[in-house]
């Protein structure tokens, strides 16, 4: 089938298309760049690979460009248990935490790169909590023509996980945020010239996140009534409201199921702007510095994402929750204890946002719902090492080699924490590790003990003002400081 006839590139806001191209952003009204299909040829496979199976509803011209990335068909189970413990009787659970990198990001970082390689883009620039750059890491690694270059902020780096991929460079922030490592990259992408990859806005991530829902309608035996997914920038729920949809034109179900976002509620914006009945987010809305148990959803800026993921929840019947810690830490358990499946805090998000749902009477207890288990924590995992250390530098950014594999500032740091610390001998320490404001929670004699702990070991004098934020947040930055004092 000729590209044209499979695919137009059209904008949700003005309706202008566009030929197959990374046009992500219409030129025109600046509305989202959406993908449309040809549905009257389009057809499902009834087995193999997501990207064989799903290719006529995915932005991919040209089957030689399919790739087998070992992601998808996962298992859907009925979770009679838990569903009985929620007062849910048709409780049905996604687990994504089946696929290779135990993440749903699997399905993008095969789609990306197989949308990149359609486009003859071979060098593209990104940013991630962990997830969604390991998962792209993998398949990139394949194929050696491409390049990608990653920026993350300080706590994730621990969650980059893959070794051995030459082409991948890590661009690491010792003292930045998501928001931080997004605008790095973005700022890196035009200085280089290379891609930028821009998260939700870019179809080949996007479009990827629908077949989680559509292989769980073939595999529910009934019609499911309500999804409900963690979320950072929503895009696994609109993508699934995407999917509802062309499966609803296609003939393969009758209603589009109700969307349920949640989010932490250390991290909470797009349901605060909800709550408050709004069309957009404001400064108010926004969570400066997030930190909390899901890692994968510590976006607190999704301004520019939010309106979209707003109309398809509420043209949906849906509705966005905040899901509590200790809620999230109790849901986690009893979903071991229950179901047996070992998954992240994200998921359990969407365990306390059925159970919430089901109390209020939102939630029948008849309803059919699914749970996208979107993973599960890779323990013990190899991790990537920063290939260059990244520091705000007036409007931009300044990037400077990363120290040596021998050069191990982060492993002293983390020895002198421990020996000065009371830290359990079973609290893991890296280089995300809070020291002040949560974390060890270091107050100030704790911390002019590590400092007089820390010249010692790195034979040089901190000042008082070293013992103040950014310096002391985590021990990557103490790590950052003393590489720069000691001059290597």
């Amino acid at each position: 089938m000729p590209p044209a006839d499979k695919l137009t590139l059209a904008c949700v806001r003005c309706g202008r298309t566009y030929p197959w191209s990374l046009t992500l952003l219409c030129p025109a009204c600046g509305g989202l760049v959406d993908v449309d299909y040809d549905l009257s040829r389009a057809q499902i496979g009834s087995e193999g690979p997501p990207l064989a199976r799903y290719f006529d509803l995915l932005p991919i011209t040209s089957r030689e460009n399919v790739i087998d990335g070992g992601e998808g068909n996962t298992p859907c189970r009925h979770a009679v248990e838990l569903g009985r413990a929620l007062g849910l009787l048709n409780l049905y659970v996604k687990v994504e935490g089946a696929n290779p990198t135990r993440t749903t990001k699997d399905r993008q970082g095969t789609q990306a790169v197989a949308t990149f390689r359609d486009l003859g883009i071979t060098h593209f620039v990104t940013s991630s909590t962990g997830n969604s750059c390991t998962a792209l890491a993998r398949i990139v690694s394949r194929y050696p023509e491409m390049r990608m270059s990653v920026f993350v902020g300080d706590e994730f780096i621990e969650r980059m996980n893959w070794v051995g991929a030459s082409n991948v460079t890590v661009y690491w922030l010792p003292n930045g945020s998501f928001v931080d490592a997004h605008a790095a990259a973005r700022w890196f992408a035009a200085q280089s010239g290379a891609t930028a990859e821009r998260g939700f806005f870019f179809f080949g991530k996007r479009e990827a996140l629908k077949i989680a829902y559509m292989e769980a309608v073939e595999q529910v035996d009934r019609p499911i009534d309500c999804y409900v997914q963690g979320v950072s920038s929503a895009m696994g729920v609109y993508a699934t409201w995407k999917g509802a949809r062309q499966l609803a034109a296609l003939g393969r179900i009758r209603t589009i199921p109700r969307l349920v976002c949640v989010q932490e509620e250390t991290c909470d914006p797009m349901a605060r702007a909800w709550v408050r009945g709004s069309e957009t987010m404001s400064d108010e809305d926004v969570v400066v510095a997030p930190r909390g148990l899901s890692k994968a959803t510590l976006r607190g800026d999704s301004r520019h994402v939010y309106p979209y993921a707003r109309v398809a929840v509420r043209e949906s019947g849906g509705t966005i929750v905040t899901a509590e810690q200790d809620a999230m830490r109790e849901m986690r358990t009893r979903v071991r204890e229950t179901e047996g499946l070992d998954v992240c805090y994200t998921s359990a998000m969407t365990v306390v946002a059925a159970a919430k749902l089901r109390r209020s009477g939102w939630l029948a207890p008849d309803s059919v719902v699914l749970l996208n288990f979107t993973g599960a924590d890779r323990e013990s995992e190899p991790r990537a090492r920063p290939d260059f250390l990244v520091h705000p530098d007036g409007e931009g950014f300044r990037i400077e080699a990363a120290p040596k594999a021998g050069d191990d500032h982060v492993a002293r740091v983390a020895g002198v924490v421990r020996r000065s610390s009371a830290a359990r001998g079973d609290v893991a320490i890296g280089p995300a590790t809070r020291l002040v404001g949560g974390g060890l929670g270091l107050d100030s004699v704790a911390l002019l003990e590590l400092a007089l702990a820390l010249e010692a070991e790195f034979g040089c004098e901190l000042a008082p003002e070293d013992l103040r934020p950014p310096h002391v947040e985590t021990v990557g930055a103490i790590a950052e400081l003393l590489r720069r004092k000691i001059g290597r």
